[in-house]
């Protein structure tokens, strides 16, 4: 691990949940300075359908080659995932940040899908004690549907 990470905040916009993560540079290094360029980034979350508890936003596409891919994320990842489109449920190209909450989320597409993203960052901390309150704006999206997010540089 270098010694000095890059770190990102992520902001539920109207209730102010706040977390800081670090940007994972020794691992995905081309993923992790095409989002810094990109911030910052703002947008509706949405609660994955498939995989389990993980919110996302939409961004434009990053051009990037996947990196540090995982299918078996852990509370606190942090996640660029490219939808390349042309599929009944989208039909144009997408990026998308991710940002798993919860255990057992196994990342997949429509119709079940299983599919791969690129781990850029984390939560540094435990999501059932060190960073609840978030944790908790995460899986509201479930049942309130899609908050503002800002994700910017730290």
């Amino acid at each position: 691990m270098p010694s000095q990470r890059r770190h990102i905040r992520l902001t539920f916009v109207k209730t102010g949940e706040s977390v800081v993560a670090e940007m994972l540079d020794d691992e995905a290094p081309t993923v992790c300075q095409k989002v810094w360029e990109s911030l910052p980034q703002e947008g509706g979350t949405l609660h994955g359908q498939y995989s389990g508890a993980e919110v996302f936003i939409l961004i434009e596409p990053l051009d990037t080659p996947y990196e540090n891919t995982c299918q078996l994320p852990l509370p606190g990842e942090i996640l660029y995932f490219l939808d390349t489109g042309g599929g009944v449920l989208n039909p144009r190209k997408t990026g998308e940040i991710c940002i798993v909450y919860g255990r057992g989320v196994t990342l997949r597409g429509w119709e079940g899908v299983p599919t791969h993203c690129c781990l850029f960052a984390r939560i540094p901390g435990d999501w059932k004690y060190d960073w609840v309150a978030f944790a908790e704006a995460c899986r509201r999206v479930r049942t309130v549907g899609p908050q503002p997010l800002r994700i910017e540089r730290a």
